[in-house]
């Protein structure tokens, strides 16, 4: 039961706070998604996970070739920007209310709301991930030094769910996708989804230790160009009855949107290795 480069890079998706996905009424939610980023972000996925695997490469040795093939292409299938996009901003639309939206679309609209944006769409790109595994350890360091700043990113870690949405997550996107290929397998004995839903439940508490950590890392690169007095105006919003409904309601629908992904990724591998070659 081996953590798939999908899995580990859904997780990514979600390190810092799904701040961008806001707007105000009068716009389509759907452009909203593509004003604030959370396009650009959509967009950048296959090509993240492709390099989230060439880093596994490097740690583990090449995978062969023709199961390498079969998990990009089906990594492409189940993460189509405009599939993901369409789906996302329906959820958000029926999730986030008007009154809502234009009071996440004034913090957004601020300075503090501009430059967090940015820093996500940063986080986003092919390359962070590689950022992360470089500098990372060095940035939790330097955190860890510091009480004050470590305070403000767990105080704020707590206020928007984060780390409980990412292992929740990882979690059931493990599950949908590994469910999905021992479904469609023929292999003696194979767990019932009962069987493997316990074994993932039973797992949750290291899980989510290993998240926390994860999570630590992403904050201290993210964010790394914010001021204390920045991250505490973030809190703030954060800790607001429209911040505390934003973040719930986002949370849930980014995990709705990529647990669907990867149940449908599994059942694509699952079908090409039936596949005649």
């Amino acid at each position: 039961m081996k953590k798939s480069p999908l899995f580990l890079f859904m997780i990514f998706f979600v390190l810092l706070p799904p701040l961008s996905l806001a707007g105000e009424g009068a716009l389509s939610t759907r452009a909203l998604l593509e004003r604030s980023g959370v396009k650009l972000q959509l967009e950048q996925m296959p090509a993240a996970m492709e390099k989230q695997l060439e880093m596994m490469e490097r740690q583990n040795g090449p995978m062969p070739p023709d199961r390498r093939a079969a998990l990009v292409e089906a990594a492409r299938k189940a993460l189509e920007p405009g599939k993901l996009l369409e789906e996302l901003a329906a959820r958000v639309e029926k999730s986030i209310g008007p009154k809502d939206r234009a009071a996440i679309m004034k913090f957004l609209d601020s300075p503090l709301g501009r430059k967090v944006i940015a820093a996500e769409n940063a986080m986003a790109s092919p390359d962070a991930m590689e950022t992360l595994e470089k500098e990372g350890p060095v940035l939790v360091e330097a955190l860890m030094k510091d009480p004050t700043r470590l305070a403000l990113i767990q105080s704020l870690d707590k206020a928007t769910g984060a780390t409980e949405l990412a292992t929740d997550l990882s979690l059931a996107t493990g599950l949908a996708l590994e469910w999905a290929l021992i479904s469609q397998s023929d292999m003696p004995g194979k767990p019932g989804f009962e069987q493997l839903q316990a074994f993932y439940a039973k797992n949750r508490p290291v899980a989510k230790m290993q998240m926390a950590q994860m999570m630590l890392a992403g904050y201290a690169l993210g964010y790394r160009d914010l001021t204390n007095e920045e991250l505490t105006g973030y809190l703030s919003f954060a800790n607001s009855e429209v911040g505390k409904r934003y973040f719930h309601g986002t949370g849930k629908a980014i995990g709705a949107v990529l647990t669907g992904a990867a149940s449908e990724m599994g059942t694509l591998l699952a079908e090409s290795e039936k596949s005649p070659v």
